[in-house]
C-alpha cells in the first residue's frame, strides 16, 4: 500500500537534512555554511508541507498557488486559476508560506525559536552571493545556527509524525574540530559580511535564551583532554562519604541551579494545562529538596547552615513534573 503523501514529505524532508549534515561534517569543504543553509532550508520547507498536508487530510490543493486572472472588461476573475511555472507545472507555497498556514492553528504554530533560527539561515543563504568563504566569526554563528536546526527538526519530526531522524543523523561537528582555533574577534572582515553578522545576533537577541525543547542556536565546546580510556575519572553525585570531594564556587551553584521558587513555579504554569501552586505541587516538589540533582540550598552565611537560606532548582526537575502534568502543544 501506497504511504500517504504527507509521509513522502517527511522521508524527503530527512533526506534533505542528512545531505546537510553530512555535508557539512566533510572535513575540508569551503562552502560549508551556505550549503547547508540551502539544503537545510529546502528540508525545512518539505517538513512543513507534510504538516500542512497532514491538517489538510493530504489534499494537495492546500499546497498549490491560485491567483485571480483578468476578465476581458479588465476586472480581476473571481474564479482563482492555477498559477503555474515556466515549465507549466503546478506552482507549490514557498516556506514563508507554510509557516503563515501553520499559524492559522495553535497545534501546529511553529516556536518562536523555531522561526528566528529559520530567519537567521534564510540571511545566511540570501547573502551568500557577498563572502566567498565565510570569516571565523561567521562561520561561528552558522555552526551554532546548524545544530540549533537540526535539533529543533529533529524534536517537530517526532512530534508531528512521530518520526525518529536521531537514529540517521550524525552529530554537526564541532567548529574547533573541523577546523584550527582561530581567534574570531582579531578577524578582518568585510563591510557585507560585518552587517550579516550582526543582523544574525540581533535575529537571536529578539527571542533570547528559552527553556525548552527548541533553539534560535545551541553553542558547541569541545575540550580534548588525555585520558586512560576506560580508566579515566568521572564525576558522579553521590552521598558517599569516602567520595572525592568537588568544590562548587558561587558561580557553579547559580549557573547549575538557576531557578528560586517564584522562578520555578512561573516556568511550570507555563510549561503544563493543568498547573496549579497547591498542595499537589508542593507535595511532588518537597521530598525533591534534598536531592542535588534537583535543587541545592545557599546559605547567606556559608559557616552557618542554621541561618538564612534561599532553595535554588536545577532543570533536570522538569523531568519529575512531566510525569505529573500535562505538557502544553
Amino acid at each position: 500500500m501506497r504511504p500517504p503523501l504527507h509521509q513522502r514529505f517527511v522521508d524527503k524532508a530527512a533526506a534533505a537534512i542528512t545531505a546537510a549534515v553530512e555535508l557539512y561534517n566533510k572535513p575540508a569543504f569551503l562552502y560549508r555554511e551556505e550549503t547547508f543553509a540551502i539544503l537545510s532550508l529546502n528540508a525545512w520547507e518539505l517538513l512543513l508541507k507534510a504538516k500542512v498536508l497532514k491538517d489538510a487530510n493530504n489534499a494537495i490543493a492546500s499546497l498549490r498557488v491560485y491567483e485571480t486572472r483578468m476578465t476581458k472588461a479588465g476586472k480581476p476573475s473571481k474564479v482563482k486559476h492555477l498559477k503555474r511555472n515556466r515549465a507549466g507545472n503546478a506552482q507549490s507555497i514557498t516556506l514563508g508560506a507554510c509557516i503563515a498556514r501553520l499559524e492559522a492553528t495553535a497545534a501546529s504554530r511553529l516556536p518562536a525559536e523555531v522561526k528566528a533560527n529559520l530567519d537567521a539561515l534564510t540571511e545566511i543563504r540570501d547573502n551568500s552571493v557577498h563572502f566567498i568563504t565565510a570569516s571565523p566569526t561567521l562561520a561561528r554563528q552558522a555552526q551554532e545556527l546548524a545544530a540549533a536546526s537540526v535539533n529543533n527538526l529533529v524534536v517537530l519530526a517526532k512530534r508531528w509524525f512521530n518520526k525518529d531522524f536521531s537514529s540517521v543523523l550524525n552529530l554537526v561537528l564541532p567548529l574547533s574540530f573541523v577546523a584550527p582555533p582561530q581567534d574570531a574577534a582579531a578577524t578582518v572582515v568585510s563591510a557585507d559580511e560585518t552587517r550579516l553578522i550582526e543582523h544574525l545576533r540581533n535575529i537571536a537577541e529578539e527571542v533570547g535564551i528559552v527553556e525548552g525543547d527548541y533553539a534560535v542556536a545551541v553553542k558547541l565546546d569541545l575540550k580534548l583532554e588525555k585520558s586512560i580510556l576506560s580508566n579515566a575519572s568521572r564525576v558522579q553525585m553521590t552521598r558517599d562519604a569516602d567520595a572525592v570531594k568537588v568544590q562548587l564556587t558561587e558561580a557553579n551553584i547559580r549557573e547549575k541551579y538557576p531557578w528560586d521558587y517564584e522562578e520555578l513555579t512561573r516556568r511550570l504554569g507555563e510549561r503544563y494545562t493543568n498547573f496549579k501552586a497547591n498542595q499537589t505541587y508542593h507535595n511532588i516538589r518537597s521530598p525533591l529538596h534534598d536531592d542535588e540533582r534537583y535543587a541545592k540550598v545557599r546559605y547567606l552565611d556559608p559557616a552557618n547552615p542554621t541561618g538564612l537560606s534561599k532553595r535554588f532548582f536545577n532543570s533536570n526537575i522538569l523531568s519529575v513534573f512531566d510525569q505529573h502534568y500535562t505538557r502544553r502543544a
